[in-house]
């Protein structure tokens, strides 16, 4: 009697373990197709990334230009901060022009989109 629970037990954890254990080393990005390609660019930096989003809304890859200025923001948001102000969002310089070509992006209106991404980055270039 108590061999039957016992025996779905562990076949229910190994259910629940087997994707972990089949995606192995490999970089978790939810089966997102946009999001590998963008772990593919390697970009690291505020301006590269900037300049492959721009690259890829003028070749019509919006939602791939759209996860590179997200990126591009995270980076900005992530940097050095000073003590005492990281409750308080930043929506000024760099990030708010970011947001502006985000929206852009949304839009569909790509050379808004890539002016603001080229003033975001002028903004960022000493980072």
């Amino acid at each position: 009697m108590r061999k039957h629970p016992i025996s779905l037990a562990i076949f229910g954890l190994g259910l629940a373990f087997s994707p972990a254990l089949a995606q192995g080393t490999q970089q978790l990005n939810g089966g997102d197709r946009v999001s590998a390609e963008a772990d593919g660019i390697g970009a690291r930096d505020v301006g590269p990334l900037l300049r492959r989003a721009a690259d890829a809304a003028r070749g019509g890859r919006l939602p791939l230009a759209l996860e590179l200025v997200e990126r591009a923001e995270t980076l900005v948001l992530t940097r050095g901060t000073i003590a005492g102000t990281e409750t308080i969002p930043l929506r000024a310089g760099a990030v708010a022009v970011m947001q502006d070509a985000r929206a852009a992006l949304s839009r569909r209106d790509v050379a808004a989109a890539t002016t603001a991404m080229a003033e975001a980055e002028r903004l960022t270039a000493g980072m």
